[in-house]
This record gives C-alpha cells, sequence and structure tokens, in this order.
C-alpha cells in the first residue's frame, strides 16, 4: 500500500515476431515477469537464458521479454542464438522505459494479477532473488 506502489502502465506493446498479438501491460494475470532488454547489453545476454529457464520450470508464472528501441530482425537472431523462447514484444520508441523510469538495461519487474508491481530490479538478475520474488504466488 502506500503512494510509493508502482504500476504498469496502460500500454499496449506489440509483439515481437510478426503476427502475435499485442502485450496488454495493464490486463496481465498474474503473476508476470516482465524483463527489458536489448541486443547490445551483456547482461541480458546472460540472464535471458535463466529467465528462459524459470518460464520452463515455473507453469504458473508468466515471463515476457521486452526489446527496448531495436528493429525485430536482429533482436530475434538474438533470441535464437540464446535460445530463448519466451513470449517477446517490442517497445521501439523507449515507452515503457520511460513510464517506469528505467534508466539502464536490463530492467525486471513482478507484476501480480491487478498490474501492480510486486518487485523490481535494475541491472543484472540474481536468479535467487528473482526466484524469491515469484516463491510468493
Amino acid at each position: 500500500g502506500g503512494p510509493e506502489e508502482r504500476t504498469l502502465p496502460d500500454l499496449a506493446l506489440p509483439a515481437l515476431a510478426d503476427g502475435g498479438a499485442p502485450l496488454e501491460l495493464a490486463a496481465l494475470p498474474g503473476p508476470t515477469v516482465v524483463n527489458l532488454w536489448a541486443t547490445w547489453c551483456e547482461p541480458c545476454r546472460r540472464e535471458l537464458p535463466d529467465l528462459q529457464a524459470l518460464a520452463d520450470r515455473r507453469d504458473d508464472v508468466r515471463v515476457v521479454g521486452v526489446d527496448i528501441g531495436e528493429d525485430a530482425g536482429p533482436a530475434l537472431a538474438f533470441l535464437d542464438e540464446l535460445g530463448v523462447s519466451f513470449d517477446q514484444y517490442a517497445d521501439p520508441r523507449g515507452e515503457l522505459t520511460a513510464a517506469l523510469e528505467v534508466v539502464g538495461l536490463p530492467a525486471t519487474f513482478v507484476t501480480d494479477g491487478s498490474g501492480r508491481i510486486t518487485w523490481e530490479h535494475l541491472g543484472e538478475l540474481d536468479i535467487p532473488d528473482l526466484e524469491a520474488a515469484v516463491s510468493e504466488f
């Protein structure tokens, strides 16, 4: 509770791959892990496979990625190279990063079913910390 409580902005992010449905941030079922990344970000390269492992392990937790400010082609090739297959979306104009006041990548948010941000982390993930954040669900 309280004024410091943060929610995801009411944005619809397009799917990174052609033909996918957009991600309605305000309507995410909970719990969802939202990871913001880019191909030039070395920590992103390291942690995306860990996030894939979490997605594979936890059927009850949705994991989504958001590629920030890049063309889809190189971003999709990057994911393919890393063996990452969880749902990916695009924020080509940085609207999500602006709304969440994210100044660097990666950034990871956990939301409950009502759009409330229950956990957030800027910088490279410590996977046990993230595991603890989603274990509450």
